[in-house]
């Protein structure tokens, strides 16, 4: 063999290498944009949950605040709109109108189709009862009937 011959097969051996060494670049160049594009997808989907959850624990927030702090599940728990919604409530008002019905405060019609107004009426004051003699008013003002402070707890 020639040094002709063997500098010809090196060159053929070095782009057959050469060849490899592109088809696997390829590869890892295909495999991490289908690693990127699958860990986008599921962050986005992870991002989407949590901002569904932030903005239920919002909420939750909003409606303990409203309850004057307490978190139970009662004040803070899932309600849904058409638990006792059974439908009829929207056509009581159109029933009433219909049956001559009205509101209280509302004026009267008169025979000519026209309202006439109430005559106000002030009530005056209820008279505050005179203080217990002896005692002290949140004393006296003080009707707790769960009192438990002479209970004995020990007591089975």
């Amino acid at each position: 063999m020639s040094s002709e011959d063997a500098l010809a097969a090196m060159r053929a051996k070095l782009s057959t290498l050469e060849a490899e060494n592109t088809a696997r670049a390829a590869l890892l160049d295909r495999s991490r944009d289908e690693a990127v594009a699958e860990s986008k997808e599921k962050l986005d989907k992870q991002g989407k949950i949590q901002g569904e959850v932030f903005t239920r624990l919002q909420e939750r927030n909003r409606r303990a605040k409203a309850a004057g702090g307490w978190a139970t599940e009662s004040t803070v728990g899932e309600k849904p709109d058409d638990e006792s919604d059974f439908g009829f409530e929207e056509d009581d008002a159109e029933n009433d109108r219909r049956a001559g019905y009205r509101p209280a405060g509302e004026p009267e019609p008169a025979a000519g189709g026209r309202a006439v107004p109430l005559p106000k009426v002030e009530t005056p004051p209820a008279p505050q009862p005179p203080p217990v003699p002896g005692r002290h008013r949140r004393g006296a003002a003080r009707t707790d009937e769960d009192d438990f402070a002479n209970t004995d707890w020990l007591a089975t």
